[in-house]
């Protein structure tokens, strides 16, 4: 019984860090003031923006929300991409971006 609870705990410890990430961050510190992040990313190049990966959009907003705020300039910008993946062309694309705008 004893090695039936320590195999039931190794399998959802398992589990629990294969998780895959839903939402990625994409942070531009060098956005002017104003620049949306979605105006950024459809200048392409998604991929040299990625600031982390995150299971919920939540953690991903405040994420890239924090990073603003700690920047040295106040300023940058930020959004979070849903199940992102490369195309056949080689581009990183989302399903969605949201910012904490688009909410």
């Amino acid at each position: 019984m004893r090695s039936m609870m320590a195999f039931a705990a190794l399998l959802l410890t398992m589990t629990a860090c294969t998780q895959v990430p839903q939402w990625t961050l994409f942070y531009y510190p060098d956005a002017a003031p104003g620049e949306s992040a979605e105006v950024l990313a459809s200048q392409g190049e998604l991929d040299q923006h990625i600031s982390g990966y995150y299971l919920q959009l939540d953690q991903c907003l405040a994420k890239g929300a924090g990073m603003v705020k700690l920047s040295q300039t106040g300023s940058g910008s930020y959004l979070c991409g849903e199940l992102c993946q490369r195309n056949e062309a080689g581009a990183l694309k989302c399903q969605r971006l949201e910012t904490l705008a688009s909410q």
